[in-house]
């Protein structure tokens, strides 16, 4: 069932007009540089959705506070047998309350920038696609969205990405740093796939997965797919609007395939690879997520 929220005990920027809305929660994940942003971008354009990104709540949030719980519960542990006995005046906190604890704050954190009539609360961190047992645990009903991009494309998304941020030599075959990147794309892109195929596996009906190449091509058909899947109705009318708001041009204020290395965004195309990759990185690259690849309709 969808999470209820009560309104009583949601310190963290929860402000419901209604103290029986439902809540429909969803994540977004994808391997770095594979479009994950564009795709928060798009649902948050729907009236009835909000995604957020970059929660990081697990390795930020639920990660650290299992190590406070623990030190606590310790703790508190010493203390009944040197001061009561061994009769303890607070139980321990269980795993039960735990994830509530965790609950709460995630749905606030999500929920704190939320309008009025929203009924889906989403967050976007990619890496999310190694973390999906612990959210499902949390929200065992909550839905994933994973993007797949041709892992070519991701290698020369973070090669721009790195020389942007001051790595060098990046676009430079053969130097130390150029093959890094490769290998670093390459195996970050095999292990985030691989477990996102996982976890569907053992969760059929809660994993949508589209291709960056298929959103590229036809943005109106895939965001359509994307609300559907979530349960968020979109006339022709609202995904036109989604659409245009969302597009390459308007985010960029560049046509697509225009090329800014500053940009987050930087060209916006789907096999660009084929442009900036050196024949050895390719290799590389085939080497290492030829399975995979052929698996996703990215030819290998």
């Amino acid at each position: 069932m969808p999470a209820r929220l009560s309104g009583v005990g949601l310190p963290w920027g929860w402000r419901p007009e209604s103290t029986s809305r439902i809540v429909n929660i969803f994540f977004v994940c994808g391997a770095p540089k594979s479009g994950t942003t564009w795709v928060q971008r798009i649902l948050d354009e729907h009236p009835e959705v909000c995604c957020s990104g970059e929660g990081h709540f697990i390795e930020r949030f639920t990660a650290p506070l299992s190590k406070v719980i623990n030190s606590y519960n310790q703790q508190m542990s010493m203390e009944t047998e040197q001061v009561y006995e061994g009769k303890p005046v607070y139980a321990q906190v269980d795993q039960a309350e735990f994830d509530a604890t965790c609950r709460v704050f995630m749905m606030g954190r999500m929920a704190s920038r939320a309008a009025p009539g929203v009924r889906w609360l989403g967050d976007k961190t990619p890496r999310y696609t190694h973390q999906l047992a612990q959210l499902n645990r949390l929200f065992p009903e909550a839905k994933i969205i994973h993007i797949v991009r041709d892992p070519r494309d991701v290698a020369v998304s973070r090669l721009g990405h790195s020389n942007r941020v001051g790595v060098k030599d990046v676009f430079t075959p053969g130097t130390t740093n150029h093959d890094a990147e490769v290998r670093a794309a390459a195996s970050g892109w095999t292990e985030a796939v691989s477990a996102v195929n996982a976890f569907a596996r053992h969760h059929p009906g809660l994993v949508y997965e589209l291709r960056y190449r298929d959103l590229s091509e036809d943005a109106m058909a895939e965001t359509d797919r994307l609300f559907r899947f979530l349960g968020a109705e979109a006339d022709r009318a609202l995904l036109e609007q989604v659409t245009r708001a969302t597009s390459f041009e308007v985010l960029t204020g560049r046509k697509r395939g225009e090329e800014d290395g500053r940009s987050y965004f930087r060209k916006g195309l789907a096999d660009d690879w084929k442009n900036r990759l050196h024949p050895d990185a390719e290799r590389i690259i085939r080497e290492s997520c030829g399975e995979l690849m052929r698996q996703k309709g990215f030819a290998a």
